[in-house]
């Protein structure tokens, strides 16, 4: 079914998907004491929804946790919080409506959610340690360069919500498919299944080229995008012109100008255990908790140097900017009732799907986006952004209506965000100064992958599972002994 096409100005939209941060834990403080210059819609406010001024703490045995301003004081003010947080539905119920006491109300649906409960759900699975305020930490944006200068110098929403209460394969599956199927956690610890419904590449029209760009293989040669969401394989099969490759050759077609139309990116995927001193794990570029941010940063930021090396190309390109789930960390705002049920699919407890995640970070960066903009949903939409606006967006985009696109009623009525474009065309590219040291954070750490040469839900598995340093490596042992690999 065709619609009006949106965003006419733009051949080439870029989606970069990234990790577990919540908005206030990376952009909480991007406007302290400042305005935007420009509010869409007008009359929506003025100021950013924030942590300036806002005092906001948990209380947790008695004591005040509040959030700082830049986690600088930290032991690794990088690597915060040092502990992976709790992601599952049920933890993530508990961080939005429990007190410092894990007293939870009768959360039936419309009961506010005071955002009390996330120090109380950090220690009841890590203990107490000197370090439980790092669950509240918040950067400054001078430690977040690229992310905070894109967001500063074109445009980023403080009312973007993750599309499910929970971890990130749900999260991912509303994202691209716009539904999770009736899921409201990872099936396994490895994060590996699959998610066989129809995704945004199969509603697209046959004509529009796309590509999936990656760095890590995730399981039969596949990497996670592809292998579990596999309706892809269909919609390459009618596709006029369609690559599932790695970075690399994402980075040589933007820097010739020669991208698709729709292109996705998957960055290397971090995760491990976190100690107070010490790191388990495999480091990657996605933000995810407990690794170092710093390389996420020299990520993004070489993918927006490539995007802006040809200005032409940049003149008619749209980057996007978001990650699938808050990972835990900490956000001051209540995502509210009134989401969508997509489906026919109810969760554990007969959950409906009707409340939305914590919010994300989700930043909009092109030259015809004026600096210093912050978006949130048309003042006619009766909901907010969520992942689902990513896809509605884009189908628009290419004259396809999101009510026909067969992706489910959440979909069907999600906000677009063609109003954050003007008409006007930007001569200036802003630049970000990345510290060197950045991109190499976390390249002392133990690294599974690069020691066992094993795939990486297993390294995943095993970290997630083992406990100390011999244990892990005794499981990856096992496997690789299991596959025959001595």
């Amino acid at each position: 079914m065709e619609t009006t096409r949106i965003m006419e100005q733009i051949s080439h939209v870029v989606v970069v998907m990234l990790e577990n941060r919540s908005l206030d834990n990376l952009l909480g403080w991007l406007y302290d004491g400042s305005k935007p210059s420009r509010i869409v819609p007008p009359g929506s406010g003025s100021t950013f929804d924030g942590l300036s001024g806002g005092g906001y703490y948990n209380d947790y045995k008695g004591k005040k946790l509040p959030v700082a301003q830049g986690t600088e004081k930290a032991v690794q003010p990088l690597r915060v919080p040092r502990l992976d947080p709790n992601e599952p539905f049920e933890h993530v119920t508990v961080q939005l409506f429990a007190d410092g006491k894990g007293k939870m109300p009768d959360v039936k649906p419309g009961t506010p959610a005071h955002m009390k409960g996330f120090a109380y759900d950090f220690d009841s699975v890590y203990e107490s340690w000197s370090e439980l305020g790092e669950v509240m930490g918040a950067y400054d944006t001078k430690q977040l360069p690229a992310l905070s200068g894109l967001a500063g110098a074109y445009a980023v929403s403080d009312r973007w919500f993750s599309s499910v209460p929970t971890q990130t394969n749900p999260n991912r599956a509303f994202s691209l498919c716009g539904t999770s199927l009736g899921r409201v956690k990872n099936l396994h610890v490895s994060a590996v299944e699959q998610f066989k419904t129809k995704t945004i590449w199969n509603a697209l029209p046959k004509n529009v080229s796309w590509g999936i760009y990656y760095k890590d293989p995730w399981k039969d040669g596949k990497c996670y995008t592809e292998y579990s969401f596999p309706f892809i394989d269909d919609a390459k099969k009618t596709a006029a012109w369609s690559e599932i490759a790695t970075m690399d050759t994402f980075f040589k077609r933007a820097k010739a100008a020669i991208l698709p139309a729709f292109t996705y990116i998957e960055p290397a995927w971090g995760y491990g255990k976190g100690l107070p001193d010490t790191f388990i794990g495999k480091q990657g570029d996605d933000y995810h908790p407990p690794t170092w941010v710093g390389p996420g940063e020299a990520f993004l930021n070489d993918i927006y140097n490539a995007l802006t090396a040809n200005p032409k190309a940049w003149a008619s390109t749209l980057l996007i900017v978001t990650f699938d789930e808050h990972g835990g960390t900490y956000d001051h705002v209540d995502p509210g009732w009134g989401a969508v049920k997509p489906d026919s699919h109810s969760g554990p407890n007969g959950f409906q799907f009707d409340r939305y995640g914590v919010r994300v970070p989700t930043v909009l960066a092109s030259p015809w986006i004026p600096a210093g903009t912050v978006f949130r949903a048309p003042a006619d939409s009766k909901y907010p952004y969520d992942h689902t606006s990513l896809i509605a967006s884009i189908l628009r985009w290419q004259g396809v209506d999101p009510a026909g696109a067969g992706l489910g009623k959440r979909v069907a009525v999600a906000p677009t965000f063609e109003s954050v474009l003007t008409t006007s065309l930007r001569e200036d590219i802003p630049r970000f100064k990345v510290p060197p040291d950045y991109a190499k954070q976390g390249g002392g750490a133990k690294d599974f992958e690069a020691a066992e040469g094993l795939p990486i839900p297993v390294i995943r598995q095993a970290v997630d599972e083992g406990g100390s340093v011999e244990d892990i490596e005794a499981r990856l042992r096992a496997y690789k002994a299991e596959q025959g690999g001595g």
